[in-house]
Formats: structure tokens, sequence, C-alpha cells
């Protein structure tokens, strides 16, 4: 596993497939489809792009070190 010293948690990543097995409730799936919704117009009333596009990776990979110290070079952990 990876070297995480130093990260703090900024984001939430749900694998969709996990989501969809999961989460049966459809009651559920519209909550958070509002409250993304809500996010969503939230960004663009701060003049930000609705949504972001992000790189996941697993900490357990082998080479997520690689991309941690990557990360650290360019100002982009902790």
């Amino acid at each position: 596993m990876a070297n995480l010293e130093g990260i703090k948690t900024k984001y939430v990543v749900i694998k969709i497939e996990d989501f969809c097995k999961y989460v049966k409730s459809p009651f559920k799936a519209a909550m958070l489809k509002n409250d993304l919704e809500d996010i969503a117009k939230g960004r663009e009333a701060d003049g930000k792009k609705p949504m972001n596009i992000y790189l996941v990776i697993n900490t357990d990979e082998s080479y997520a070190d690689e991309v941690i110290e990557i990360m650290k070079r360019n100002g982009h952990w902790g």
C-alpha cells in the first residue's frame, strides 16, 4: 500500500459499478442525483466548471508511490 503520510481527505470517489450494485433504493439514488445537481449549479454560480473530471488510482496499486511523488513535485499533495 502507498505511503499516504501528509494527505488530507478532499474527495469522495464512488465507483459507479458499486453504486448500482449496492444502492438499491431509487429514492436514495434520486437524492444523490439531486445533490450532485445542486453542487454543479453552485460551482457554476461561483464561475467554475460545473463538473471536473479526475484521474483516480487505488492506493494499493503497485505504481501508487510513483504517482504520489509526481503529485508532490507538482505541489498537489496534502
